[in-house]
């Protein structure tokens, strides 16, 4: 019997090393790695690189405008660098969104940026966004206010995932007008690989993109 536990403590311990190894490494690349290889590769599994392809449904009301549903398509092409000032962590991120009301049939195209900003280490944020619109219903201005949260643990070399509800205002030639929307943003560059996968291999950097 003790033979056996002994056998089963020294298992244990050959088991153990390599994970104490692995953390220590991963501690001291702060984690990024893994982080990003986990977010990216459960994205692809969910299929989440299809979310620009599904739209959002806004709905639409004001002054000036009739209540409407509205299908949006936001196409988020990259997340530039979370930017680590004093306080929150900015990230900012170019977006397209075509746009089709339903009634009375009008098309619509946004082009803009959308600013997140996370208090540090937490993965609730705010965002603000504004964009230029071009459409059959009127031509202006769109900004918008939201709440987000980003949906695997923040680092700084990986992409926001967030949910997020926004509310927008848009001011046209035709009339202004409000909306709000429950929106899925899956930036595309998530997939093109990150500066937290490099490793440096014999005094060279070398990149994994």
């Amino acid at each position: 019997m003790k033979g056996l536990a002994a056998g089963g403590l020294l298992t244990c311990l050959l088991a153990a090393a390599p994970t104490e190894a692995s953390d220590d490494t991963g501690a001291s690349e702060g984690r990024a790695p893994l982080l990003v290889s986990w977010k990216r590769s459960l994205c692809l599994y969910t299929a989440c690189f299809l979310e620009p392809l599904i739209p959002d449904v806004r709905y639409e009301w004001g002054p000036g405008a009739s209540e409407h549903w509205v299908l949006s398509w936001p196409i988020h092409p990259w997340a530039l660098p979370p930017l680590d000032i004093p306080g929150p962590t900015l990230v900012v991120s170019p977006f397209l969104e075509p746009q089709l009301r339903l009634r009375g049939s009008a098309f619509r195209m946004l082009a803009g940026a959308r600013v997140y900003a996370f208090p540090d280490a937490a993965r609730f944020g705010v965002l603000a966004e504004g964009a230029g619109l071009w459409g059959q219903d009127g031509s202006g201005g769109v900004a918008g206010l939201g709440v987000s949260y980003d949906l695997i643990e923040r680092h700084r070399d990986t992409v926001p995932w967030t949910v997020s509800v926004v509310v927008r205002r848009a001011w046209t030639g035709e009339g202004n007008r409000l909306d709000v929307s429950l929106d899925v943003t899956v930036p595309l560059n998530m997939f093109v690989g990150s500066p937290g996968e490099s490793r440096v291999s014999d005094g060279r950097t070398v990149s994994h993109r």
